[in-house]
């Protein structure tokens, strides 16, 4: 297998004079970045503010390191410390402020990239052209920040057009910032390209890249690293809702003199409520329900919920979604309920966190839970791979639909039926509340 070096070697050879090389050494030891430097290699990128104060102190002190990932506002200060060479990932004026005034209280003035979106992700951060061009003559306010340039990725595809015309966008402004003489007049830095795609980046202008894998190699990925995208049931996971449904759905079922207890409702939870009326009445009744009469006791069942009181969001969810947010994953809602009192809550609880286009509601599938039609639609609206999404459940049913869907699957058991029933459906971890969630998600 080809070294460190050599991968070196062959990634320089054809690279033109004044493309500077930033070997992307996140996630990797720091053997490996020895082998990098003993190859020539000065310029280093890290994305976790925790990963680099191990890193620095054991490393030679004349390397660069350049910061390239989501930088929380709580971790400027350690950053800051570490004297970074650049921090390539400035992606919002928020950010910006916070950078300068503590390099103001550290005596410094820290060398910045301005990172822009062009990717047709919802996913990738960074300022919009039309941000940018807003931002740009505020830069004076901004003493202790130097900005050097501009930074951008393109879209996760495969479509070398699309590549190009994200890498096109970005050069067109790194142009138009230059001819403007808007930082300070000099030549600007444009940050663009990755393994798998800088030479495309290269031939569209880029003078910096960040090639990571191809240097260093693929890595195992742990699934907290792995996982980009999250599909959240509702009832039972967001809301601490199912005692309010389990009461409702016992009290409407009795008066039609259908046997269906609130331990029914658990192992029930996750089909739509005309499935679990269709279910019932032909379980207990041995008899095909008309239409009607499954619309008519779901109407009483949606009233007897509402009259119960609005349910709290479920403890330590805030804490679970704030940290998704912060790491720039995509969060989704799928869930088999129809109850527009919980839709109409969610901006109030989680405000921001669930846009309209990114939930799959009893309302958009013709086959609810069990069947993976749910999931597998929120997958394709995803536009991710099926190794980078993860379903939370807290049902053994809504379990089944996300392991037929092909998708990781965190059960989260906030409800009374044994971690048995959802290891049973292929679970691929079972946690007892929000808070082990948590836990789960920030261990390395």
């Amino acid at each position: 297998m080809a070294t460190v070096a050599e991968r070196i070697r062959d990634i320089r050879t054809g690279m033109p004079a004044g493309v500077t090389l930033v070997c992307v050494s996140k996630f990797h030891p720091a053997e490996a970045i020895r082998e990098a430097y003993q190859a020539g290699e000065r310029d280093f990128g890290e994305s976790r503010v925790q990963e680099l104060q191990q890193k620095v102190p054991v490393l030679p002190s004349d390397i660069r390191w350049h910061f390239i990932g989501h930088l929380q506002t709580n971790k400027v200060r350690d950053l800051l410390r570490l004297r970074p060479y650049l921090i390539q990932s400035v992606d919002s004026e928020h950010l910006l402020r916070n950078l300068n005034d503590e390099a103001g209280k550290q005596g410094i003035v820290q060398n910045i990239l301005l990172e822009v979106h062009v990717a047709r992700e919802q996913t990738k951060s960074g300022f919009l052209p039309d941000e940018l061009a807003q931002v740009l003559p505020t830069l004076s306010q901004y003493p202790h920040i130097s900005v050097r340039g501009l930074m951008g990725m393109a879209t996760n595809t495969d479509d070398e057009q699309e590549i190009r015309r994200c890498y096109q966008t970005l050069k067109a402004l790194n142009d138009q910032i230059v001819n403007d003489q808007i930082v300070n007049g000099e030549m600007v830095n444009l940050s663009m390209g990755m393994s798998d795609d800088y030479r495309i980046a290269i031939s569209c202008g880029s003078t910096m890249v960040r090639v990571g894998s191809a240097i260093f190699g693929e890595r195992s990925y742990t699934p907290q690293e792995r996982l980009k995208a999250f599909f959240f049931d509702m009832d039972g996971v967001l809301f601490d809702s199912m005692p309010a449904h389990a009461a409702a759905w016992e009290e409407v079922m009795m008066r039609h003199g259908l046997n269906f207890r609130a331990q029914d409702v658990y192992i029930n939870e996750g089909r739509t409520g005309q499935s679990v009326i269709y279910e019932a009445i032909t379980t207990i009744e041995h008899r095909e329900p008309t239409e009607e009469e499954v619309w008519d006791i779901y109407h009483e069942k949606n009233e007897a919920f509402s009259r119960r009181g609005e349910p709290k969001p479920m403890r330590d969810v805030d804490r679970v979604l704030r940290l998704l947010r912060e790491r720039q994953r995509a969060i989704w809602i799928v869930t088999g309920s129809g109850q527009k009192s919980l839709f109409a809550r969610l901006e109030g609880c989680f405000p921001g966190v669930f846009a309209p286009e990114r939930m799959v509601t009893a309302y958009d599938v013709k086959h609810g839970k069990p069947d993976p039609e749910p999931y597998l639609r929120a997958w394709e609206r995803s536009g991710y791979p099926k190794e980078q999404c993860c379903v939370i459940e807290n049902a053994p049913l809504g379990v089944r639909a996300g392991k037929a869907a092909g998708l990781y699957t965190i059960a989260v058991n906030t409800g009374p039926l044994p971690d048995e029933m959802l290891q049973r459906e292929g679970a691929d971890q079972v946690f007892p509340d929000m808070s082990a969630l948590y836990n789960w998600l920030v261990a390395k």
